[in-house]
């Protein structure tokens, strides 16, 4: 290979490493969970002229916002990274630290600008989800439980900060409780996936202090208050037939990765049942979706 080749593919290689750091489908679920909220206040009503147009400056806010978190968070694990994820940018050396955090600040900075163009109450929200977003990856991570709480928060904020563009940000609070309780519990199962790296690092995280058959445990008692929870949309707030049964399908993936946390707490067992949790928060955000669409 030229040496004008080999240049090229490094180049090539570290553009790579940048989208990469930002996490493209992580963002755009973080968007999607903006619009979604757009849809929970105001429903087919969210896509029409103004409203649209801010529905879709709050998602690109948002998105911004969480993208950029990701690059943070890559730089700030890179020691724990090269034990559990060694192909990801920075242990791979397809991207430097330095790199990592020049994504979030312009990311950040970005994110928060957009605010500025929908109101003053999304530039707070905006700058408080930064603002947790940020000492969660160089202070909160490894304090039990508080990691887990905040990340969760953040992806339950981006429903409010969705619905808040277009009109009320009450009714987005649904779905943002939904996000929430499936999100603390995907995160505890993560760290029970990476407690190998987090022991070599000096993490404190939820299975390294109280096991992994307590942090286990606890993951299954957030997945089975979410399954109680499901139905009360339906029941207590006038939802439509129609989320009761898109909803059954992600009580199903809840259940099924609960009956994975009833087992032994291997790595392995947490992969799964993190896949399981994330395609149950896809089908529970449809479900609503539907609901928003259809009210």
């Amino acid at each position: 290979m030229s040496e004008a080749s080999e240049d090229a593919a490094k180049r090539r290689s570290s553009l790579v490493g940048l989208i990469r750091l930002v996490r493209p489908l992580n963002a755009a679920l973080v968007a999607a969970g903006a619009v979604l909220g757009g849809m929970l206040v105001s429903g087919a009503a969210a896509f029409e002229g103004g409203s649209l147009s801010r529905l879709l400056w709050a998602a690109g806010s948002a998105a911004l916002i969480g993208g950029g978190a990701n690059g943070l968070n890559d730089a700030c694990d890179l020691d724990v990274d090269r034990v559990n994820r060694p192909g990801r940018p920075l242990p791979a050396g397809q991207a430097t630290p330095r790199a990592a955090w020049i994504v979030w600040g312009v990311a950040t900075t970005a994110g928060i600008g957009v605010s500025v163009w929908l109101s003053w109450p999304h530039v707070v929200m905006a700058v408080t989800a930064a603002a947790l977003l940020y000492t969660y990856n160089v202070r909160w991570k490894h304090i039990p439980g508080l990691g887990n709480a905040v990340v969760a928060l953040v992806t339950g904020l981006a429903l409010t900060y969705g619905g808040m563009a277009v009109g009320s940000a009450w009714p987005a609070l649904v779905g943002a409780a939904f996000a929430f309780l499936v999100t603390l519990a995907r995160e505890i199962v993560k760290d029970v996936q990476d407690a190998q790296g987090d022991a070599a690092t000096g993490g404190r995280t939820l299975p390294l202090v109280w096991g992994a058959g307590a942090a286990w445990q606890s993951a299954a008692g957030v997945v089975a208050l979410t399954v109680a929870l499901t139905p009360a949309p339906y029941l207590a707030l006038g939802y439509p037939g129609a989320y009761l049964l898109g909803v059954v399908l992600a009580d199903a993936a809840l259940l099924r990765a609960m009956g994975v946390c009833a087992s032994t707490p291997t790595p392995e067992r947490a992969e799964r049942a993190s896949r399981l949790l994330k395609g149950a928060m896809a089908l529970g955000m449809m479900a609503l979706a539907v609901a928003g669409l259809l009210r």
